[in-house]
């Protein structure tokens, strides 16, 4: 009986620490969750993902790569807000978290909450859906870790882009 116990209680931590290692892999799944579960602790609604804003911080990502720059804003004063209008996402609000040299989602996410700014975007009760880019290494020099581009925002509501296009 012993035995048995303590070889499913092993069972149990190596898949609970095999699930803590993968739950920790830097993947858009794993940034929205730790983004949600700090909103949901803040009493703010959670994010999903959106296909347009994936694209867009894909579009911003690649712009970034080709040129070698990192920055909210391109060398040519260029805002990150663009992306979102080559892929037609007409938002009401919009915002953008980037970090580079990371390796784990937790420490990400932990330096996000520690910058105002990244904060501020990750609990803004505005945006309902992101999306996220990320690859290894660095858009403007070699470098370990990943870099990322999240990309927030909150359309329009049906009314407003009535209303829009009545004008």
């Amino acid at each position: 009986m012993k035995r048995t116990f303590f070889a499913l209680l092993l069972l149990v931590l190596a898949a609970s620490s095999s699930f803590a290692q993968t739950n920790d892999e830097i993947t858009p799944e794993s940034i929205v969750a730790g983004m949600n579960v700090e909103r949901a602790a803040n009493g703010v609604g959670p994010l999903k993902l959106d296909t347009r804003l994936v694209k867009a911080a894909e579009d911003r990502m690649r712009d970034m790569e080709e040129g070698g720059w990192w920055s909210h804003e391109s060398p040519e004063g260029r805002s990150p807000f663009v992306w979102l209008a080559v892929r037609a996402y007409d938002f009401e609000y919009a915002g953008e978290n980037l970090a580079t040299g990371f390796e784990t989602s937790r420490v990400l996410m932990t330096s996000w909450m520690e910058s105002p700014g990244h904060r501020a975007n990750i609990l803004n009760a505005n945006y309902d859906e992101c999306g996220i880019a990320i690859i290894d290494g660095s858009t403007s020099h070699p470098a370990n870790g990943k870099s990322i581009v999240v990309m927030f925002g909150k359309r329009f509501s049906d009314e407003v882009r009535a209303l829009r296009a009545i004008k």
